[in-house]
C-alpha cells in the first residue's frame, strides 16, 4: 500500500491528478491510498504518516511552499512532487529538498515518469525510515538520525540525533530489535539496541555514539556485539 497525500485547491485539478495515479497503478499492479487535502493549513499538526506528496505551490492562505517546509520539520525523507501553474516557481523547490515539480494540468505521461522516480525513493525510504506509534500519534523517524533505542519502565525510548526530544511507546525490547532487524542495530545489553551507523567510538566497556551520548556494553552480550560490530565496520554486513 502506497499512502499518497494530494494538496491541491482546486476540485477539477485534484480528480485529473488522481486519475492519473490510480492509471499508473492499475498498469504496475500497486495499491495506492489517495488522501486529498484542500489547504495546507493542518501540515502543521498533520500526524499521519505518507510516502508522496503532491503539492500545488499556489494554494491559498499558506502556499505550496511553506506547507513543503512544514512537511520537512517532521518528514525529511518523504518525496514531494510540486503541482504548478508557473515552472519558474518551482525551482525554489531546492529548498525543501523537493523530488520533481509537474505543470498543470498535469498528463499521464508526465506524472507516470514522476512516479518512476518517486517509487524509487520510496523502495529506499521504506528500508531507512521507522515508524513510531507515540501517544500524539504515528511518527516517522529516518534510521540515519537514530542513534539507539533503550527501555526505562516498560516504555521503548528512541533517542535521535539534534534533538532532545525523545519519542517513546510502549513496548519490549525483543520487539524493537524485530522491529530494526533490517537495520544495522546491534543488541549491547539487555535494554539496548545501537545503530552501528553512529558509532563514533569503542571505549573499553562502553560505546560512544555521535552526539556524545555513552552506551555501555553488558557482561553476556559484549562478545557477540563486538563481534557485529567488527563485521559492520569492516563491511562484512
Amino acid at each position: 500500500m502506497i499512502r499518497i497525500l494530494i494538496v491541491e485547491d482546486d476540485d477539477e485539478q485534484a480528480a485529473l491528478l488522481t486519475g492519473c495515479l490510480n492509471q499508473y497503478a492499475d498498469e504496475k499492479g500497486l495499491e495506492l491510498a489517495i488522501t486529498r487535502d484542500s489547504n495546507a493549513f493542518g501540515l502543521a499538526d498533520d500526524k499521519r504518516p505518507f510516502d508522496l506528496v503532491f503539492l500545488d505551490i499556489g494554494l491559498p492562505g499558506i502556499d505550496g511552499l511553506e506547507g513543503a517546509a512544514t512537511i520537512r520539520l517532521r518528514d525529511s525523507s518523504v518525496p514531494i512532487i510540486f503541482v504548478t501553474d508557473l515552472a519558474q516557481y518551482a525551482v525554489r523547490g531546492y529548498e525543501v529538498n523537493a523530488l520533481d515539480f509537474v505543470v498543470k494540468p498535469v498528463t499521464y505521461g508526465g506524472i507516470a515518469r514522476r512516479m518512476e522516480r518517486a517509487m524509487q525513493v520510496i523502495e529506499a525510504n521504506t528500508r531507512r525510515t521507522i515508524s513510531i506509534p507515540t501517544v500524539s500519534g504515528l511518527r516517522v523517524v529516518d534510521l540515519s538520525q537514530l542513534a539507539y533505542v533503550d527501555i526505562a519502565s516498560h516504555d521503548l525510548h528512541y533517542h535521535l540525533l539534534g534533538t532532545d526530544e525523545v519519542p517513546r511507546v510502549r513496548g519490549t525490547m525483543a520487539a524493537a530489535e524485530r522491529n530494526l532487524a533490517d537495520a544495522p542495530f546491534v543488541r549491547i545489553s539487555s535494554g539496548c539496541l545501537a545503530n552501528m551507523a553512529l558509532i563514533r567510538r569503542v571505549d573499553g566497556d562502553s560505546l560512544v555514539m555521535e552526539g556524545g551520548d555513552v552506551l555501555w556494553f553488558s557482561r553476556g552480550k559484549k562478545k557477540a556485539a563486538m563481534e557485529r560490530i567488527a563485521r559492520y565496520l569492516g563491511g562484512m554486513r
